[in-house]
């Protein structure tokens, strides 16, 4: 077969995916594209002309700068730039873990359930299926560009009101993904599975963020080679430089040409690395379904624990820096519940103190929202294993299906607390190494603001358990509701979307704990029946998921 015949058929592939991808890209897309276009806004009110150049003034230090990137427009911080400066490097990371979900599904997880297998014995060409997967990554990112850009220019918020600047924001985002998509494809040549395909790609993710958090304080060029970091240096609404866009796309062709160059060498079903060949008896743990789940779900949990602790600790790293910044934005001391009023006729280290206490919970919070990734994939790994006809091979034997869904539940619950522990012990002693005996935090109390989130994160299971038994073709509704729920705690605490409204998410009823010794804010009260009614109700949920899932058939 000559090379033109390599890539026969590839556009009925593209047609084929694109309708496999109606439902799961155009959630994604459109929870991306309304978050963004919903920020904008709330961001430009929460900050006036005044409060962005004090802002703009406290930014140019370590932590801001390696979270965030460098700052442009600083002379006139205008609302587009603050918002391209902020926002454009989460929603690329945000882009680019679509693209690796996306060429994950449709190469290296199409060839390990049969499916490849199934379409190579059509009349197409040896690098069609990879090929075809391209360019749907092409043609989605393309509609997640142009759908971002109108969604930001339909805002018409002052500083970002330009359909060209509008458009280079969402350009820039997509070519991200494109360049995250590329480098899927080549670890779907190399890797003989899934999971490490998934693992090299979000290796991959995470180096180029700390290449560019490094190089953003320390080198130019490094900051460059991150895919990441070049995003930024298109200078959304500030200077809009089409140089970094014509550079990611470069890279992708690059790395796509690489992906053909290693799929055309391999065998099908087979990676460059070699599967590591398992041992010759199973271990008596597998013979119970709690030891099967807890074999099948593993290295999610020992990967998350580690990815928890070590964000707790990148903050726990920077806490000395706290205070200065953010004592001086008025914006961010709301942002973290904390008054004005609160800050009068108090010293210089009270101050302080109040202000990594409100850090600390803040961070709590936000990193309780990332804690509900794993936790949420290990109850719904119940669902691929059904969907991927694994399920009933287990089910054949002496095994119900109550005792074997509840080792994925019983896990789950586990991994909440597991994660919650995780940051905290990050938080804590990174802290604690930086600080010595001065750390402020106490370890008992960061604990305890950290695991009252626990039942709303029961909650948050318990539906997506009644999903799986009750209305299994819809479990992705679950990872919804979970999008809602992190926009209500974000929005809700800028103050933006109504209290009812965040009522609507368990996370909004969970209390605030503080997390040093100092003593005026806030207070340690937990409201003990509000907690018991919402395990409760989670214990229901899961009752219910379990009840209804003994009562359906397989895979329905």
């Amino acid at each position: 077969m000559n090379k033109n015949q390599d890539f026969y058929n590839s556009g009925r592939l593209v047609r084929f995916m694109l309708r496999r991808e109606r439902i799961i890209s155009l959630i994604w897309i459109l929870s991306m594209v309304i978050f963004s276009a919903a920020l904008a806004p709330a961001m430009s009110e929460m900050f006036d002309d005044t409060a962005r150049q004090q802002f703009a003034a406290v930014y140019d230090n370590p932590v801001m700068v390696a979270m965030l990137g460098p700052i442009y427009g600083a002379d006139n911080y205008t609302a587009g730039a603050m918002y391209g400066g902020m926002m454009l490097l989460w929603y690329a990371i945000t882009a680019a873990v679509m693209n690796v979900f996306l060429m994950i599904r449709h190469t290296r997880a199409d060839e390990e359930q049969g499916r490849a297998e199934v379409v190579r014995s059509l009349p197409v060409g040896r690098l069609a299926n990879l090929h075809a997967a391209m360019l749907t990554a092409v043609v989605i990112n393309a509609i997640l560009a142009v759908a971002t850009g109108l969604g930001l220019f339909a805002m018409q918020v002052g500083g970002m009101d330009s359909f060209g600047e509008c458009m280079l924001y969402g350009a820039v985002s997509g070519a991200v993904g494109l360049v995250f998509a590329a480098f899927t494809a080549i670890y779907c040549q190399l890797s003989s599975n899934t999971s490490g395909a998934m693992g090299l790609s979000f290796l991959t993710l995470g180096v180029t963020y700390m290449m560019r958090a490094a190089g953003d304080m320390n080198s130019e060029i490094l900051s460059i080679l991150s895919p990441l970091g070049m995003a930024q240096r298109s200078k959304i609404f500030v200077e809009n430089s089409t140089i970094a866009l014509f550079g990611l796309l470069s890279m992708a062709a690059v790395l796509f040409i690489v992906a053909y160059e290693l799929n055309s060498l391999r065998d099908l079903g087979q990676g460059f690395i070699a599967a590591r060949p398992g041992r010759g008896t199973a271990a008596k743990s597998l013979l119970s379904p709690l030891g099967l789940s807890w074999r099948l779900l593993r290295n999610t949990v020992i990967v998350w624990a580690i990815v928890m602790f070590a964000t707790g600790g990148s903050y726990g790293s920077v806490i000395g820096d706290i205070p200065g910044f953010v004592g001086q934005s008025p914006e961010y001391l709301t942002l973290m519940g904390i008054s004005e009023e609160m800050l009068v006729g108090v010293s210089n280290a009270e101050k302080a103190e109040i202000i990594i206490d409100g850090f600390g919970m803040f961070v709590t919070g936000m990193m309780s929202l990332i804690a509900l990734i794993p936790v949420l994939m290990a109850v719904l790994k119940l669902r691929s294993e059904e969907v991927n006809g694994r399920l009933e091979h287990i089910l054949t034997r002496s095994v119900s299906r109550v005792k074997y869904f509840s080792g994925f539940i019983v896990i789950s619950f586990a991994l909440s607390v597991v994660m919650q522990l995780a940051t905290v012990f990050g938080l804590y002693f990174c802290t604690g190494a930086v600080m010595g005996s001065d750390n402020p935090f106490v370890l008992t109390s960061l604990m305890k603001a950290s695991l009252v989130y626990l039942p709303a994160f029961w909650i948050i299971i318990g539906l997506a358990v009644l999903l799986v038994g009750l209305c299994p073709k819809v479990t992705g509704a679950a990872w919804g509701y979970y999008g809602f729920v992190c926009l209500a705690t974000l929005m809700g605490g800028m103050g933006v979307l109504p209290e009812w409204l965040t009522k609507l998410s368990p996370i909004g009823y969970v209390p605030e704990i503080r997390v040093t010794g100092f003593g005026v804010f806030p207070s340690d009260d937990v409201n003990v029946p509000a907690m018991l009614v919402m395990t409760v109700i989670a214990a229901g949920l899961t009752a219910a998921g379990l009840y209804f899932y003994q009562k359906r058939d397989l895979a329905n």
